[in-house]
């Protein structure tokens, strides 16, 4: 458990690095699948890196919204410390906003260069959980997303984190790795689920539904407290109750055009 590779005289982050190789092999898998759409593996590769940019900026914006309350409460230090403030507001990611960020910016590369989005998404989204599998293993890693004190069995002990104040206090449920071995049954049953072509958004559907009622739960098992919460229930589950109907509509709208 240690937040930072050390390859000889360079130094790594582990959550960015697993980050980095979850988008690779998922990029390559949705290369690999493309064909069965029409979809060109060069639109798969260039609106995946865009996708990427979408991520950081959609995850970082989410988390600043939900540490804005804390800023607000604790305005009069803040006002003093303005760097130290800033570097709060930036310091974390959340995983809806980054779903959020790639998703709109796949969408803005499909419009752009008129590529279907639906074939597209349709592609893409069996890899989402792979790679949030391999953020998972890094948030282990790095110590953050950590689970609520547990002392029974598979509980873990931090060492001392440097980044994460606290996190060694006590032993801990490790939700992270929880989460990224149901993310990876979650890509198996969709990989498996799109070797027949689909309707256009289907798999989103199905993903979108099956992943918030995972994270719903999942959440009660979370030990941070950055994530925000209203009314006892956290910023992600609220937003996993809203993507549910979501996931809904794309599964059941209907077509003009449905490839069976």
């Amino acid at each position: 458990m240690n937040p930072i590779f050390n390859i000889g005289p360079i130094m790594l982050p582990a959550y960015g690095s697993l980050i980095f190789l979850g988008l690779l092999l998922g990029t390559i898998i949705a290369m690999f699948t493309a064909k069965k759409y029409n979809i060109e593996k060069i639109d798969i590769l260039l609106s995946t890196i865009l996708a990427g940019i979408g991520i950081i900026v959609g995850a970082k914006l989410v988390f600043m919204i939900t540490v804005i309350p804390d800023v607000i409460k604790h305005f009069d230090f803040c006002k003093t410390h303005i760097l130290e403030t800033i570097m709060y507001l930036f310091g974390g990611y959340v995983f809806y906003g980054g779903l959020i960020g790639a998703l709109l910016a796949y969408l803005f590369y499909c419009k752009w260069f008129k590529v279907d989005f639906g074939s597209l998404i349709n592609i893409i989204s069996p890899v989402i959980p792979l790679v949030h599998s391999f953020g998972r293993i890094g948030c282990f890693l790095g110590g953050c997303c950590y689970g609520i004190e547990y002392h029974g069995k598979f509980a873990v002990q931090f060492p001392e984190n440097e980044f994460v104040e606290g996190l060694n206090a006590c032993e801990r449920f490790p939700v992270q790795l929880l989460e990224a071995f149901i993310n990876l049954l979650l890509f198996f049953f969709l990989f498996y689920f799109a070797r027949k072509i689909r309707k256009p958004g289907t798999i989103l559907g199905i993903y979108l539904i099956c992943y918030s009622i995972i994270r719903f739960s999942v959440e009660f098992l979370r030990g941070d407290v950055e994530r925000g919460i209203l009314f006892g229930v956290s910023t992600s589950q609220w937003i996993s109750l809203l993507l549910i109907p979501i996931g809904i509509y794309l599964i059941f709208r209907k077509t003009k055009n449905t490839t069976n």
